[in-house]
């Protein structure tokens, strides 16, 4: 039995010789020295500055601590440390890996100071350590990591003990150089985790927590420190936040925080500010055990004045009733010590005063029915940045909402906003600036929304540049539920102005007002319909004259499609009160409207419009009354579809236009097609059309059209528009016009009447014609000769009657029908871009005019570019006819035969451009006399030799706005003894004007 006990201990220190010479064995080869020894070589072949520390205790299983940590920069720096640290280590247990334990004991770090200076973009510190390497940046794209897995269970824990840091900092830049400096800083950390297979990179990693200490200098304060060009602080600050495990609790933890300092001395451009400081303080408990959360002692202040100041308390609070009792009591927000304190530091450009408050706020109830309630009060408040002031002198606001945070209702159109049970906003009233805001907004579930505004005093100057005017404005708006809303919006304006061009409008007086339903039928707040069921908007000059009136309703559709579809849309236009309000460009633009249409303008009708993924519909009808011209059914309807998306094809099914009960009558249809790159140029925009339509008057009895205008017959034009090339006919049947104006009858009547006009004429214009090429030479020698043989007629007036030319208050007839014939009748016909007019016949003044090759090229369509001849033969006209009746009979023969050339170029300005020669061959007496006193000077002895002629022929021609004039004479018995040059009488480069006032002062003699 000894010698079995004897062989027991033999092996028992056999082995604890083997364990006691591993241990041994460790402690020599880990150690201080031994970790000195590693330390330093490592140190001297990864940094580039030198490094100092004492190595304390080293050991790979449990951790390393050295002491006196000094970190150099490269020499070129100095010779003071980056760093220095009076303790540092990390102590950890590696074995404990072995049952699924990751501990990091402590990394502390005591005494730390951190000296970091800067020139242009170098650290010191940075030189401390070798440039490192860049690596190529993989461009293959990865899916970002949502968590990691560790797939044994393990658990980890991790304390950081920082005492003492203090860090400084010294930049070199110039004008941008500054210094700064923490000291004193503390930070106490402990993390200890449950458990884990998974680490996820989100929220949910805080289920992984245990146990969460921190604190941030829990009892001693911080200083802060800097310093550049424009200024500095150099002051202690109190930077306070503990979150530890609360006494008795496991799960429990308490947390305070207390930032801040008093009299903080900023100082700028050797200038110190106001003593001014803040500080936000607060203290809660919380206890999972009691289902209890306790705040204490939240406030903020800002100088000496408590914004907010407040505490509770919220029990059961993981029970679905709970109950929140929270408050803030006290609320003080002066803003003059804070101007005052901005303006110590520079901001003079930037300054406030008056005083608010927030409180009191009051939290109470339960999760499911948590109400809170609370003030708003501003009190001679002010703000100026710059030269812009913002006055508020009154804010009140009153405020109560409940609210149910644990609903798990959807949103929906009816309840965009499931967790709120009601809100109030009431006694709302803001004066900014002179604008008054006031009202009420309510809402609860089971009665909706509720909303009223009223704006008052808004000047719109102050925020549209150019603008004026004071607005006033009321709103209203209120439903069962937000799925379908009724608002309702008044709208006055005084002395409104506006711009446009370098000019202003005149003052304005607006009245409007808006009654309309707002659909949101399938999501939250999905705005998909707005009925107008009446929009209407006034304009009144500044003495209280209606200028303008706007009435409409209608529908507006924001889905696919989009449709705008306006019913009953009126707009009456008073263009006598209208015209002095706009601004002078629309002056000027209205004015020949007001003296053509009248004062009165009234529009009306309906509006369709749709924009969808295949294309946009345009539908509506348009009626347009002009009281002073007598339209008062005017009405144009169109409806027209835009395809694709930009539209490449516009389709007219239907363009109408008709006035006067159905007289006058315009139809429209057919395709636009936009142009391709490769095909014919476009003649309409971008567009190539394909067009058919007719302009059209029917009129069985003579009835009036605008004012002034009477008409009887069948008359209009026929067009296909194809391309470039618009081509029809000028239709005619037995028509006859009259235009009349002034009173009549009546000494101050102007009419004219056309009689048994008819006409079939083509024509056909060339869009694509871009320049206008010179058809037309001018031949003053150039005599219609007797037609012979001529074609059919085309266009043909049986008779015209109008005013005297001369004479005021009587009728004359300009042409008249002799047997069988028109009294003008022509053949025309318009192509190639050009007007031709042959074997005109105008049966006038019992004679006859003759006209032919009459050409007026159109071209391009520039009336510059525009050229014209004429030819024509006067045949024994009598010129008596145009002189008053008691004169008639003092003029022997008033027969006249001539032949008249006339051409020029540029339409634009026709009378110098104008070139004319008039021979006549055959005048009487009287009227060469009157053509011989026109050209040449009246005195005694001329009027006895140019008496004893008789006047053969009269050449005048008209070139450049001068007058060149020949007058022939027959042989005279006197004239044998008083004998002219060549038996004539010229005048050279008479001025166009002169010749018509010694004309006109002629044709007075007659009518005397």
């Amino acid at each position: 039995m000894a010698s079995d006990f004897l062989q027991y201990l033999k092996k028992k220190k056999l082995r604890l010789g083997i364990i006691a010479g591993i241990f041994l064995f460790y402690h020599l080869l880990f150690n201080s020295i031994t970790g000195q020894i590693l330390v330093d070589k490592i140190a001297s072949s990864v940094l580039a500055g030198k490094f100092e520390a004492n190595v304390r205790s080293f050991s790979p299983f449990y951790g390393i601590k050295f002491t006196d940590v000094k970190l150099y920069p490269t020499t070129d720096w100095g010779q003071k440390p980056v760093m220095t640290a009076k303790e540092l280590g990390i102590s950890y247990n590696l074995p404990l890996i072995i049952f699924g334990r990751l501990k990091i004991s402590k990394i502390s770090i005591h005494g730390l100071e951190l000296d970091l200076q800067q020139r242009g973009n170098l650290w010191n510190i940075s030189s401390a350590f070798p440039p490192s390497k860049k690596e190529e940046i993989s461009t293959e794209k990865t899916e970002p990591l949502t968590e990691i897995r560790t797939y044994i269970p393990v658990s980890a824990f991790l304390e950081l003990d920082l005492k003492d840091i203090n860090v400084h900092v010294n930049s070199e830049n110039g004008s941008k150089s500054y210094s700064a400096g923490l000291d004193g800083l503390e930070l106490g950390f402990l993390l200890d985790t449950n458990r884990f297979t998974r680490i996820p990179f989100d929220l949910k990693i805080l289920d992984l927590i245990d146990e969460f200490q921190v604190k941030l200098n829990p009892e001693n304060q911080i200083k802060l420190r800097f310093q550049d060009s424009s200024g500095g602080l150099d002051h202690p600050f109190k930077c306070t936040l503990v979150w530890e495990r609360a006494e008795g609790s496991k799960a429990g933890f308490h947390s305070k925080l207390d930032l801040g300092s008093e009299k903080i001395p900023i100082r700028i451009a050797n200038r110190v500010s106001a003593p001014f400081g803040f500080s936000l303080k607060y203290d809660i408990d919380v206890s999972p055990e009691k289902k209890e959360l306790l705040l204490r002692n939240l406030e903020w202040k800002v100088g000496e004045d408590t914004w907010l100041e407040g505490s509770g308390k919220i029990s059961d609070f993981a029970a679905d009733s709970g109950n929140v009792n929270l408050a803030i009591q006290k609320s003080r927000i002066r803003l003059a010590p804070l101007s005052d304190f901005l303006h110590s530091l520079g901001f003079d450009s930037f300054s406030m005063s008056g005083e608010a408050s927030l409180a009191p706020i009051l939290a109470e109830g339960g999760w499911n029915n948590l109400r809170v309630l609370g003030e708003v009060r501003g009190n001679s408040l002010d703000f100026r940045v710059g030269k812009k002031r913002h006055s508020i002198p009154v804010f009140n606001l009153d405020w109560d909402v409940r609210i149910d945070p644990q609903s798990e209702k959807d949103p929906g159109p009816k309840i965009p906003l499931p967790w709120m049970r009601s809100f109030s906003f009431k006694n709302l009233k803001v004066i900014y600036n002179e604008i008054l805001l006031e009202g009420n907004l309510n809402y609860s579930q089971a009665e909706g929304p509720n909303l009223n505004l009223k704006l008052d005093n808004f000047g719109l100057g102050d925020y549209l540049t150019g603008y004026s005017g004071k607005i006033s404005a009321e709103l209203s708006a209120f439903g069962k539920d937000f799925s379908q809303l009724d608002a309702g919006l008044k709208l006055k304006a005084k002395g409104f102005r506006f711009p446009l061009g370098r000019g202003n409008s005149g003052n304005i007086y607006l009245e409007g007002g808006l009654k309309a339903i707002f659909h949101f039928p399938k999501k939250a707040w999905g705005l998909e319909e707005i009925l107008v069921s009446n929009l209407n908007l006034q304009a009144f000059s500044p003495e209280g004259n209606s200028a303008a009136k706007l009435n409409t309703g209608g529908r507006i559709a924001l889905g696919e499609p989009f449709v705008l579809d306006l019913k009953k849309a009126g707009l009456d236009l008073d263009l006598e009160h209208l015209v002095p309000l706009l601004p002078l460009s629309l002056r000027e633009t209205l004015i020949p409207v007001r003296n053509q249409v009248g004062k009165k303008i009234g529009l009306d009708g309906d509006f369709y419009y749709s924009l969808g993924g295949h294309g946009q519909n345009i539908q509506g009808s348009l009626g347009v009354d002009l009281p002073e011209m007598n339209l008062r059914d005017g009405k144009l309807s169109i409806d027209l579809k835009m395809i694709g998306s930009p539209s490449s094809k516009i389709k007219i099914d239907k363009l109408e236009l008709s006035a006067f009960s159905q007289k006058l009558h315009l139809g429209l249809g057919g395709e636009l097609t936009k142009a391709s790159k490769n095909g014919p140029s476009p003649s309409l925009g971008e567009f190539i059309p394909n067009l058919k339509g007719e302009l059209k008057l029917l009129s069985p009895k003579e009835s009036g059209l605008i004012k002034g205008l009477f008409f009887q017959g069948d008359a209009g034009i026929k067009f296909n528009w194809y391309g470039s090339l618009v081509q029809g006919n000028l239709i005619s049947k037995n028509s006859n016009i009259l235009v009349q104006s002034g009173v009549c009858p009546g000494y101050d009547c102007k009419l004219y009447r056309i009689d048994g006009w008819n006409a079939d004429v083509p024509f056909s214009h060339d869009l694509s014609v871009k320049e206008t090429k010179n058809l037309i030479e001018g031949n003053k020698r150039k005599f219609v000769m007797n037609y012979g043989r001529t074609p059919a007629a085309n266009f043909t007036i049986r008779q015209i009657i109008g005013n005297h030319p001369s004479l005021k208050g009587t009728p004359f007839e300009y042409s008249r029908p002799r047997a069988d014939s028109p009294g003008l009748s022509a053949n025309l016909e318009y192509s190639e871009n050009y007007l031709r007019m042959d074997y005109l016949k105008v049966y006038t003044l019992d004679g006859e005019i003759w006209g032919k090759d009459m050409i007026v090229n159109v071209g391009s369509g520039d009336p510059e570019k525009m050229e014209y001849t004429v030819s024509l033969r006067v045949k024994d006209i009598d010129l008596k006819q145009l002189l008053p009746a008691k004169t008639q009979p003092k003029i022997d023969d008033g027969k006249v035969k001539a032949d008249l050339n006339l051409w020029g170029r540029n339409l634009g300005d026709p009378v110098p451009n104008l070139n004319l020669f008039f021979s006549i061959y055959q005048i009487g007496n009287d009227f060469g006399k009157s053509a011989i006193n026109i050209f040449a000077p009246s005195n005694i002895l001329t009027d006895f030799i140019y008496g004893s002629y008789a006047v053969d022929k009269i050449e005048l021609e008209l070139s450049k706005g001068l007058v060149y004039a020949v007058i022939l004479f027959k042989r005279s018995i006197l004239g044998t003894i008083i004998q002219l040059e060549n038996n004539q009488v010229s005048q050279q480069r008479m001025p166009l004007a002169n010749f018509l006032k010694r004309a006109q002062n002629e044709i007075e003699t007659f009518n005397q």
